[in-house]
């Protein structure tokens, strides 16, 4: 549901035209990323634009300045400039670790996993690609599903009414997610929405008994921030699960516990203004909902600390 392409700088970079509808398809809203591959992408592409007429190579410096935002992704692939040049580089590293497919200006061997530019077609072949899927409910399915979110995003929200850290199919999730994100080596905000209901557990017994619940569940180095929602009267419905980033969003029907292979939850992308909308709408001074208690911060070794 969210793939990585490598997109030959040259290849987009020299024309406004091919640029503007090259990139326009990229997103995660969109399903499909741009690999930054090499690291100098960004300013592979700009070179490549130089000989343009001044009013469309500031146009490509404009989008390209803003595509980190939710555009690329970084994996840290090889590049080795003595290999030869960039698709002889992007060949051995596919060869290595796939790309979902090339975009390319030239498809010398005529490999099917190599789109030449002027035959992009976003509803053909492995351009074409799903915006919503059905996945099994359990850990790795589940965080499988949200990985190249986990490992790009700068603040992530975990959105599910009926969280609980007493429930250990949320926290097999959790822990799951919060790894991946830790191996991605960023420094993220974590945080886990959940509502006031009769059955919910309070911010008090989360924080009574977060040494033992969340011990092993938050990698060394990391923070979780709990917030506990009330619905307004007349007020908004606190019921979507989502993964929510500043990258984009995932709505999770079924939520984030693992239930076993035997049952199965959609999820689907999410138009980026609408998972920002949602994602703002979660953020501590909001008044979409009314916020109930402190906030907790709990570390890695389960010491739980109120905001």
């Amino acid at each position: 549901m969210l793939y990585e392409y490598a997109v030959e700088p040259q290849a987009i970079g020299s024309s406004w035209g091919t640029f503007r509808y090259v990139f326009e398809k990229f997103g995660f809203d969109k399903g499909r990323l741009i690999s930054e591959y090499p690291k100098r992408w960004l300013r592979e592409v700009y070179d490549a634009s130089l000989g343009l007429p001044p009013v469309e190579k500031k146009r490509i410096e404009e989008a390209l300045s803003q595509a980190r935002k939710n555009k690329l992704v970084r994996y840290g692939r090889n590049y080795d400039p003595a290999i030869g040049d960039w698709l002889r580089n992007a060949l051995t590293e596919h060869h290595r670790l796939p790309f979902h497919a090339i975009i390319a200006s030239s498809n010398p061997g005529s490999d099917d996993f190599i789109i030449k530019v002027e035959d992009l077609d976003e509803t053909q072949g492995i351009f074409a690609v799903p915006h919503d899927c059905e996945v099994e409910r359990n850990v790795a399915s589940l965080s499988s599903a949200m990985e190249p979110l986990l490992s790009s995003a700068k603040r992530i929200v975990f959105v599910d009414a009926y969280y609980s850290p007493f429930n250990t199919k949320y926290q097999s999730v959790l822990r799951a997610c919060l790894n991946i994100v830790h191996t991605a080596g960023r420094e993220a905000l974590c945080e886990v929405h959940y509502l006031d209901h009769k059955n919910a557990p309070s911010i008090d017994s989360i924080e009574s008994n977060a040494n033992t619940k969340f011990r092993g569940i938050i990698p060394d180095g990391m923070k979780l921030s709990i917030y506990q929602w009330r619905e307004k009267q007349d007020g908004a419905d606190f019921h979507a699960r989502y993964l929510l980033t500043d990258k984009g969003g995932i709505r999770i029907d079924a939520g984030f516990s693992a239930e076993g292979n035997h049952q199965t939850t959609d999820i689907a992308l999410m138009d980026f203004e609408l998972s920002q909308a949602k994602l703002r709408a979660f953020a501590r001074e909001a008044d979409v909902y009314e916020l109930v208690g402190p906030v907790l911060e709990i570390a890695s070794d389960g010491s739980a600390k109120r905001l």
